[in-house]
């Protein structure tokens, strides 16, 4: 019976295989392993190519000394990686090692920043940081390797891979407004007061859409304003007669989508499958300019009696120096629906 899949083994074989893709493995005979450089060693009568992924050293981000056994855990992935090429073609075999290891290099620097999905559709990127090793490591982990004898290898950093646990934390609530009370007496008002609300302030944004990676800029138009943030009592009129007004900037014309995520005690943050397709309508968010606004409509989800929803748009383009598709997300709209005493 095979072992069940880890986050880990799912994020080193998806390494092996965007390297299988860069190299065109299948019409070069090469075949990309995971392992110890002694299990991958080719016997005498081998007619193929192979490069092995050995990684050998997984240590901590360095940023997580707060995290919750229900957090994902981020770990820094150190990987060897060796060529055994064989000998064909009047080419002999050390000067293949050298062509897989060139090529497998020049992939990594023009693609320095893997997109990943996880098994349950969660994406994230990985850096591939290139590792040079002293003599010292070096031989140590070759002297590790029985009797095989070294072949041309590179060391990487690939940071940052996840541990996702199977139980995971549900992530709190985000703050939608400030408050603060001023009374006499320590022991605090026998009656109760107003509070002062401090909401976000929304000022002037001008997006500099000369760039390749400018992102959109969002906010509420509501009551002949601009807001990012709002606040409403379950089964008021007021939220019944909310209906979610949208002002994109950015450069006019370009597409983009609108996606909410919703939370509650429940299940935490969640995507929604509803998406709004439309356009950004101007190269800036000015508010004092609110009469010009080219607004779109969407709905708000509906959720429990306490619940959050979290808007953003979302563009994508093609970056100019490898062509991949790349998606940049705008700044959040946050709503909280609460349930009054």
């Amino acid at each position: 019976m095979a072992l069940p899949k880890s986050s880990i083994s799912h994020v080193c074989k998806a390494i092996a295989e965007f390297i299988s893709d860069g190299l065109h493995a299948s019409s070069h005979s090469i075949r990309i392993l995971i392992g110890n450089p002694a299990d991958a060693a080719p016997a005498q009568a081998e007619t193929q190519h192979r490069i092995n992924l050995f990684f050998y050293r997984f240590e901590p981000m360095g940023f997580q000394a707060d995290s919750s056994p229900g957090d994902i855990w981020w770990l820094r992935l150190h990987c060897l990686i060796t060529a055994f090429g064989i000998a064909e073609d009047q080419i002999s075999s050390g000067e293949n090692d050298l062509r897989l290891i060139g090529e497998l290099m020049r992939v990594f620097h023009e693609t320095p920043v893997l997109n990943i999905s996880s098994e349950d559709e969660e994406h994230f990127q990985l850096q591939i940081v290139f590792q040079p090793l002293s003599a010292d490591v070096m031989n140590h982990i070759w002297s590790t390797q029985n009797e095989v004898s070294y072949r041309p290898s590179v060391a990487y950093e690939m940071a940052v891979g996840p541990v996702v646990p199977k139980k995971r934390e549900i992530g709190s609530p985000l703050t939608g407004q400030i408050g603060y009370q001023v009374h006499a007496g320590m022991e605090g008002p026998s009656e109760p007061s107003t509070a002062a609300i401090i909401t976000p302030y929304v000022s002037t944004s001008v997006i500099d859409t000369s760039t390749e990676d400018w992102a959109p800029v969002i906010c509420f138009v509501y009551k002949e304003k601009c807001v990012t943030s709002l606040i409403f009592e379950k089964d008021s009129g007021e939220l019944a007669g909310f209906q979610p007004k949208i002002w994109v900037a950015g450069k006019p014309g370009t597409d983009v989508h609108l996606a909410w995520e919703i939370w509650n005690h429940q299940g935490g943050w969640q995507h929604t499958d509803e998406t709004v397709q439309t356009t950004a309508s101007t190269p800036a968010i000015e508010p004092d300019n609110i009469a010009s606004a080219q607004t779109v409509t969407i709905h708000l989800p509906a959720g429990n009696d306490n619940y959050q929803a979290v808007l953003y748009a979302t563009r994508t383009y093609q970056r100019g120096i490898d062509g991949r598709e790349i998606s940049i997300r705008s700044n959040p709209l946050l709503v909280t629906v609460y349930k009054g005493t």
